[in-house]
């Protein structure tokens, strides 16, 4: 099931396909956990959920639904996709777009969060291919024959869209800011620190450190500085830096190999940001 929350209620969507919506009664500050309202959309897993201008998009297969949490009522209902197998389950929100993600498909697709108008599309199999050219590894030549976008995060303090891979590989590229849409305006960049299996997950923190400063002579005390930073973290099978194309990795512990490791990347905040 895929549980997403509004302030009318929380969504959970289910492998039939159908959507249930638990309000509270704030007469008795309870759920109403025994009489949901229910909506059947398709004999297609709900597979993704993104409250968006105070309406849930659900996707169903290729089809997006764009639900009113008061009534549970379809607003607004268009397809992602010319292939009607294809299956919408990774969506998030940046603007005025909605970028999502086909399962087993390495091409991500940017639609308008008002309209449902479809953007633009963007294929990250041909710069995970480059990263791995020449490796001897004969691990990562497998795994750059057939990737698929795993895991995905719009950052509006980076301003860009990262996207963890079934290689392991995060692909990390610019997008516009607001009020256009976000459409990709740059290059792409890749972390040569990555995972052994697919991107588990992405997700953005913010995190505050107490820097400490010394002083400058006997007659002043030291001082903390209060830094933050934004921090973007990948979860994974293993832990490995792209950037040795030998078959190092291959001596490597199964502990390594089949631990799940956290990647941290911070990124300071301005004080216009902040």
């Amino acid at each position: 099931a895929v549980v997403s929350t509004q302030s009318t209620g929380v969504f959970v969507g289910t492998s039939e396909g159908y959507i249930h919506v638990f309000t509270r009664d704030v007469s008795v500050n309870e759920w109403c956990d025994n009489d949901p309202l229910t909506k059947k959309l398709g004999n297609n897993s709900i597979c993704a959920m993104l409250p968006i201008g105070g309406h849930m998009w659900c996707s169903c297969g290729c089809q997006i639904f764009v639900i009113s949490p008061e009534n549970v009522t379809v607003e607004h209902l268009f397809s992602t996709h010319n292939n009607t197998s294809a299956q919408v389950y990774k969506m998030v929100n940046s603007g005025s777009g909605v970028w999502l993600a086909i399962r087993n498909s390495p091409v991500i697709r940017l639609f308008h969060a008002k309209t449902g108008e479809h953007l633009e599309d963007y294929d990250i199999s041909t710069v995970v291919h480059h990263l791995f050219t020449g490796s001897q590894n004969s691990s990562r030549r497998r795994r750059a024959e057939n990737v698929r976008v795993t895991a995905l995060l719009a950052s509006s303090s980076t301003g860009a869209l990262w996207i963890g891979t079934s290689s392991g590989v995060v692909v990390v590229v610019p997008i516009a800011k607001p009020p256009v849409a976000p459409k990709i305006c740059g290059p792409p960049f890749l972390s040569y620190m990555g995972h052994y299996d697919g991107v588990r997950f992405l997700m953005q923190a913010q995190s505050r450190i107490r820097k400490l400063i010394e002083a400058q002579s006997t007659d002043q005390e030291n001082v903390y500085e209060e830094i933050t930073s934004q921090v973007i973290i990948s979860c994974g099978k293993g832990m490995e830096d792209f950037r040795d194309h030998s078959t190092a990795m291959m001596g490597q512990s199964e502990h390594i190999l089949n631990s799940s490791y956290l990647i941290v990347w911070h990124y300071p905040v301005s004080d216009e940001n902040s």
